[in-house]
Formats: C-alpha cells, sequence, structure tokens
C-alpha cells in the first residue's frame, strides 16, 4: 500500500515539475502586437469589417491567456525528497506523458491557426472602395444616381523618363496599386482619386485637399497620395485612390500601399514591397534580392527568385521560391516547390507545407514554434537531416530515410520533452543539410 501512494504522490509532484516548466515556457511567449492604426487623416466612421475583424482578435487573445492562466500550477515543496527515491517503473508509468503535452502544444497552437486565416480574409478584398460606407456597392451605386450622395472624381497622369538605374518610389493609402511592364524607358503613372458621401462639403474638401506629389531626386523618381487632415463628414463616405503604373521590368520598384491590394506583374528589377490591410498578388520575382513585407492580407506568388519575404497575420501561397530568408507569423506558408538555399522562421499558425523539394536544394534551416511542418523529398535528392522537437512529434518514411542517432534513445528511461533525431535522406554523406528546430510541432517527412 506505501508503495502505491509513493507512486501516486511521485507521479503528481512530476507532473506539476513538468506543467510548470511548460508554463514557464508558454509565460515567455510574446503577445502578438497590437495592429497598427490606420492614419489620421482624417475622422471617418470604422468599417463594419474591419472594426469586426479588431473585436475577434481581441477575443481570441484574451481566450489564449484565459488558457495559459489555467495550465499554472504550484510546485510541489517536498519535489527534491521525492526524486531520491525515484520509481523504477516510471518509463511504464509515464508513457503517454509525452503524448499529452504534444496534444497540448497542438491545441495551443491551433489557436493561432484559427486566428490568422480569419482575421486575414477580412482584409482580403479591401481596396479602399468601402471606407466609412455602411452600404454595399449596388446601394451605394444607387444613391449617387438618385442623387442621396455626391461623389466627384478626380484624375492625374504624370511620366518621367527613366534609364536602367532610376528607382520608382510609390507610396499609397486607400486603394489599389496595378503594375504593367512596357517597353519605354518611361515611369508612367495614373491615379484615379474618388470621394463619395451624403456630406457634400466633405467630398468637396477632399476632391480640393487630395493631390499627388511627385520629384525626381538622383536615381528616385517618387510619387505619394496626400490627403486633408482634419476633414470631418457627417454621413456616410466613400473614398478610393487607385493606381495604375507602366514601368520598364528591370528598374527597381519600392512600393508602400496601406488599405489596399497590390498587383504585380513579372519583374526582373529588385522589388521592395511593403503592403498592409491588404492582398498581395504577384507574378514572377526574379530578381535575387527582393524584400516583401505583407501585413494582414494574404500574398500569393508565382515566382520569388530570392531575398527576405516577411508575412504578419496573413497566408503566403508561392509556386516556386528559391534563395529565401522568410519570417511568416500568425499565418502559414505553402509552397509548390523550393530550390537552393531557404532559411524560414514561422510561428503561430497552420503550417509550412511544401510540395516539393528540389534537387538544387543545399541548406534548408527551419525554426518552428506552434505550428505544423509537411516537407515533401519524393523529387529531393540526398540529405543529411538534424531534426530537434520540444514538445512535438517527427514522422517519417522509414523506406527512403534512415535515423542513424536518436537522443534520448528509445533504450533509456524516462521522458524527455526534447528529442533529437539525426539521419539521411537517400544515401548518407550528402552535401544538402537540413536542419530543424521545432517546438510545440509536429514535423512530417514523406
Amino acid at each position: 500500500m506505501k508503495t502505491r501512494i509513493f507512486k501516486h504522490s511521485l507521479l503528481a509532484a512530476f507532473a506539476a515539475l513538468a506543467l510548470n516548466t511548460t508554463v514557464a515556457a508558454q509565460d515567455s511567449v510574446v503577445a502578438p502586437p497590437a495592429p497598427p492604426a490606420p492614419p489620421k487623416v482624417y475622422v471617418f466612421k470604422e468599417n463594419k469589417a474591419f472594426k469586426k475583424n479588431m473585436a475577434d482578435l481581441k477575443i481570441k487573445m484574451k481566450d489564449l491567456k484565459v488558457k495559459m492562466g489555467k495550465m499554472k500550477f504550484k510546485q510541489n515543496a517536498d519535489l527534491k525528497f521525492a526524486f531520491k527515491d525515484f520509481d523504477k517503473n516510471f518509463k511504464e508509468n509515464f508513457k503517454d506523458f509525452g503524448k499529452n503535452f504534444r496534444d497540448f502544444g497542438k491545441n495551443f497552437a491551433g489557436s493561432f491557426s484559427e486566428l490568422s486565416p480569419n482575421f486575414s480574409e477580412g482584409f482580403k478584398n479591401m481596396d479602399g472602395i468601402s471606407f466609412n460606407n455602411n452600404f454595399s456597392d449596388d446601394e451605394y451605386k444607387q444613391k449617387v444616381a438618385s442623387g442621396q450622395i455626391t461623389e466627384k472624381v478626380k484624375n492625374y497622369s504624370k511620366s518621367y523618363s527613366a534609364d536602367g538605374n532610376d528607382i520608382l518610389q510609390i507610396n499609397n493609402k486607400f486603394g489599389k496599386v496595378v503594375v504593367n511592364t512596357w517597353a519605354k524607358n518611361e515611369f508612367k503613372v495614373d491615379v484615379q482619386m474618388k470621394f463619395g458621401s451624403e456630406d457634400e462639403d466633405f467630398v468637396n474638401k477632399m476632391i480640393e485637399g487630395s493631390s499627388i506629389s511627385d520629384s525626381k531626386v538622383g536615381s528616385i523618381v517618387s510619387f505619394k497620395t496626400n490627403l486633408p487632415r482634419n476633414t470631418n463628414s457627417h454621413g456616410n463616405t466613400h473614398m478610393e485612390i487607385n493606381y495604375t503604373v507602366y514601368m520598364p521590368a528591370g528598374n527597381t520598384l519600392d512600393l508602400t500601399n496601406q488599405f489596399g491590394s497590390v498587383t504585380l506583374p513579372d519583374l526582373t528589377g529588385k522589388t521592395i514591397l511593403r503592403v498592409s490591410y491588404g492582398a498581395l498578388n504577384a507574378q514572377q520575382l526574379l530578381n535575387k534580392d527582393n524584400d516583401v513585407k505583407v501585413r494582414f492580407g494574404d500574398a500569393t506568388l508565382v515566382t520569388f527568385n530570392g531575398g527576405k519575404l516577411d508575412i504578419g497575420y496573413g497566408k503566403l501561397k508561392a509556386g516556386t521560391v528559391s534563395n529565401v530568408n522568410a519570417d511568416v507569423s500568425f499565418g502559414g506558408m505553402t509552397v509548390d516547390k523550393l530550390k537552393n538555399n531557404v532559411d524560414v522562421n514561422i510561428k503561430y499558425g497552420n503550417g509550412f507545407d511544401i510540395g516539393s523539394i528540389d534537387k538544387s536544394v543545399r541548406n534548408l534551416t527551419i525554426n518552428a514554434s506552434f505550428t505544423k511542418i509537411k516537407l515533401d523529398f519524393k523529387e529531393a535528392n540526398s540529405f543529411n537531416f538534424d531534426v530537434v522537437t520540444k514538445f512535438g512529434g517527427f514522422n517519417y518514411d522509414d523506406d527512403r530515410m534512415k535515423v542513424t542517432d536518436k537522443s534520448p534513445s528509445d533504450s533509456e528511461r524516462g521522458w524527455s520533452s526534447t528529442k533529437t533525431y539525426k539521419g539521411y535522406i537517400g544515401k548518407s554523406n550528402s552535401d544538402g543539410k537540413i536542419a530543424i528546430n521545432a517546438s510545440y510541432t509536429d514535423v512530417k517527412f514523406y
């Protein structure tokens, strides 16, 4: 009887220690940054979808905080004494202990996987057309036609000659930017500014006070949207500032757009993008030194030939990606094919899914937490791999993938939250290297 009582006490004590360790790790998790507030260009009523998304985000983060709080347990003061007479049957008693923590990790990560797709969904069609407008598009058009809403349009067009070293810089908000390429040595920007409201004075002030500033200083040709400050409206308002851009494919493009989508064609020049509260849709970005950052919106790329990718609160979907340094948070990353060298940091999302790994890949480094990793090696060459999991699992195909070293080994007693797997895919002693560090994450090779 005494032995049984000791066993139960020991199990409870060790569980408390492990849970305390887990909570300590969770306490270090940094809460997601608050979404940036819209620029204070003028006072306006919040868009319903935007307001709902903000409220949903706060609720999810509050629920997550409650879940983490419930996991806190007081550590047993006599834990050290209990470990002096460690039970010989510990491994059997705790055979499902690791699984329970893996399940916890999956559930914890699930809170974020549900958060990011739903949140970015609300911004995917945000092209500036619905700001302060509580009507549907059809209702808005009917009210314009009936005269209940005053709508005015202001157009702008400007061209600059450009050589191969010139940089096109665009800074817009509340509208979409569509880029086209042509054979002319010239940058051309056409802008349509449209304002509508039940308050005609507001429309007149916006039309009169809005402008596009442009300049050429050295090798930089810039265009920027300017909106009047402290402009109040007493009714529903509608605004959109849409850019249509023409440029040579080989010039550098430096583009910032807030609250609107960006659409790009094939580009060979360097692309620097800052897109927030809107979607990015790009064809082939063929330069090897691109710099792309998207916040609160999804990014879709046909080809990304090199550089930095930084996606937050949205999903990344790409065809072929090579020579990339990627950071993805509160979202997922799906790539059809990886090529050359790849370094990925991904956390709090709905997964990192790779369709195929090309034979050209030599170094693949992944740091992941609270998400899932799936890698397809059917078309891959030989690789050596080093996988470290913390409160997670590693699944692989025994026929093609061989684990040569596992720590702790299967013969060792006890349970460990951290496990290391070293081995190879195809043939050993390959030049290809895969390094994965995963926390609260399942890793799958197939």
